[in-house]
């Protein structure tokens, strides 16, 4: 076994020793409230998540490779029959997903991970060998583990380089065609609308948001487009729920809608309302959904906010205890039909193209 804190060895470091030694294992970094597990089989990264980071459904969402509306099938028949099936298996088996697809996926998620936990300066690594032929996560032969290190590393520079803030908004100002773009680069201006913020267009691509910001930074300084004086408008939507998978999902589809989201679990309300003062509540019903909006209701400051429940069936009020007052959506949703409601609860005609100015 291999431990320690951050601090004595960077991470890049036990990365190495792990990839040189072609061993098999599993890496466990924590730092404060996040947890990333990276799984190694024979120095190649076969698989690797993060507590409260990006989930396999909304990676393969994010790539198009498989829509909102069919992870949310897949996560409903986990709970249900196969809790033990891992979400992307399930979608191969169910011939809605390639296995290339799948690979390409996992090496997505991957990057991510790695490149989150690699800006950690403090927190602690522990590393456990297995036998290399154990079952660990059954995804293939994995990823080169140094070349996506180095691919890690090599973007995070170029990102460092320049970059934009999340609720700029940008437009259109010269002539791509007469200049060096940054890799990208029109897949980011194929998104531009003047409405959108650079938060919501990192959510319709497949590059991750600090990238986005990069290219959108170098873009304005080829004068290729020009930041609009005034900010977007997203108001805050706080999503609550057990399933960090099903939570992922839905703030992917808000964000592509205009708005900031956060998120808690159900223990963690109140404390997740004082922090982010949100404007409306979204909660995915697991049974406890309506007790919550009692309790929400009862009074205080926040008593009247807006709250949509999502739910597995239409709700029916008990004989003698009338439900509280909240909208409700069946799942799975649409991204569409819950960008709508959402947008209904907030009192606007469209989530995307409002902007804040004097």
């Amino acid at each position: 076994m291999l431990k320690g804190s951050l601090k004595s060895a960077p991470l890049s470091d036990v990365f190495q020793l792990i990839a040189l030694s072609q061993k098999s294992g599993i890496l466990t970094v924590e730092r404060m409230d996040r947890h990333a597990r990276i799984y190694f089989t024979q120095g190649r990264v076969a698989y690797a998540h993060m507590r409260s980071g990006a989930h396999l459904g909304e990676v393969l969402v994010r790539m198009d490779l498989v829509t909102a509306l069919e992870v949310q099938e897949i996560l409903m028949t986990q709970r249900r029959e196969s809790p033990g099936t891992l979400l992307g298996r399930m979608a191969v088996e169910r011939g809605i997903l390639a296995e290339d697809d799948l690979a390409r996926a996992i090496e997505r998620q991957a990057f991510d991970v790695v490149g989150e936990v690699l800006t950690w300066s403090d927190g602690a690594f522990e590393f456990h060998d297995v036998d290399a032929n154990a079952s660990q996560v059954p995804f293939g032969h994995g990823v080169d583990a140094l070349v996506l290190l180095m691919r890690v590393i090599q973007s995070s520079e170029e990102v460092r380089e320049v970059s934009v803030p999340p609720e700029a908004v940008f437009s259109r100002s010269g002539d791509p065609t007469k200049a060096e773009l940054p890799p990208g680069a029109w897949e980011v201006l194929a998104q531009l609308d003047a409405k959108s913020s650079a938060r919501a267009i990192a959510a319709e691509l497949d590059m991750g948001e600090q990238r986005v910001y990069h290219v959108l930074g170098r873009l304005e300084q080829l004068r290729v487009v020009e930041r609009s004086p005034y900010l977007a408008d997203e108001p805050l939507v706080l999503v609550v729920g057990a399933s960090q998978a099903l939570r992922r999902l839905i703030m992917l589809a808000l964000q592509r809608g205009g708005l900031r989201t956060a998120t808690a679990g159900y223990e963690d309300v109140a404390a997740g309302i004082s922090e982010h003062h949100p404007r409306a509540l979204l909660i995915d019903d697991d049974g406890r959904a309506w007790d919550l909006v009692r309790e929400l209701r009862k009074g205080g400051a926040h008593a009247h906010l807006p709250v949509l429940v999502l739910v597995d069936e239409p709700p029916r009020a008990g004989l003698f205890r009338r439900l509280p007052k909240a909208e409700w959506l069946q799942k799975p949703f649409q991204e569409l039909e819950l960008q709508h409601e959402v947008a209904q609860l907030l009192g606007r005609r469209g989530l995307v193209g409002s902007s804040t100015g004097p």
